[in-house]
């Protein structure tokens, strides 16, 4: 009586073994393709987001205000503080939510002896100058949101366009402040070297309020 389970010839064998082969290599091939295809929307969100931050903070720079504060010693005069260790101002574009904010931007030296800039931001509410710099001198300024928008890099140079209230005169500085200038700064410049190249970023200030140089009158302490 013969068998009803028949075994399979040599060339069934053959043919299923070269179907199997060439699954796997269309699902390799697949697979590596899938894989292409993220790395390069990564890299594209990378540099989307690169590009996005520097938008970020030109709109920031431009929705400046000249937010007045007073101290004894130098009265009223709109918020600025500027110098090579980075800056801070009064911005009506928060980086997130909808509230003004005093904004900081400091030019810090990584573990790899780089720098780079850092933007924070917290809610201005109705700060004082005092208010403010206890912000900075305590760090507190840390507590709120923050990013990196320029990295990695070899040399940095920040330097201020503006007019001196005080001298009448117009220049270029390595440090401003609204206390000292009686305003704010026009033009902003940031020089890096980065990989053997130069390059710069400019961003400006497009509010210098001068009614609000009466402000001694109005509301003398």
């Amino acid at each position: 009586m013969k068998s009803s389970a028949e075994g399979y010839t040599l060339v069934e064998v053959l043919v299923a073994i070269a179907i199997f082969t060439a699954m796997l290599l269309l699902a390799g091939m697949a697979l590596n393709q899938g894989l292409m295809q993220y790395q390069g929307l990564v890299e594209k969100g990378l540099n989307f987001w690169d590009y996005a931050k520097k938008i970020w903070i030109d709109k920031s720079f431009n929705s400046t205000i000249d937010y007045y504060v007073y101290t004894r010693s130098d009265r009223w005069f709109p918020y600025f503080k500027g110098n090579q260790e980075g800056m801070s101002y009064v911005s009506l574009s928060p980086f997130t939510g909808e509230l003004p904010v005093v904004v900081w931007i400091k030019n810090i030296t990584d573990d790899k002896g780089k720098r780079a800039l850092v933007y924070y931001e917290l809610p201005v509410y109705t700060k004082s100058y005092d208010d403010m710099d206890r912000d900075e001198v305590f760090g507190d300024y840390k507590k709120g949101q923050s990013f990196r928008f320029l990295d990695s890099v070899d040399g940095m140079e920040i330097s201020f366009y503006g007019y001196d209230r005080r001298n009448r005169k117009y220049g270029w500085y390595d440090s401003f402040d609204g206390n000292r200038m009686k305003a704010l700064p026009s033009v902003i410049k940031v020089s890096y070297s980065q990989n053997g190249a130069k390059g710069s970023m400019l961003f400006t200030i497009n509010v210098n309020s001068s009614m609000k140089t009466g402000y001694e009158t109005l509301y003398p302490r």
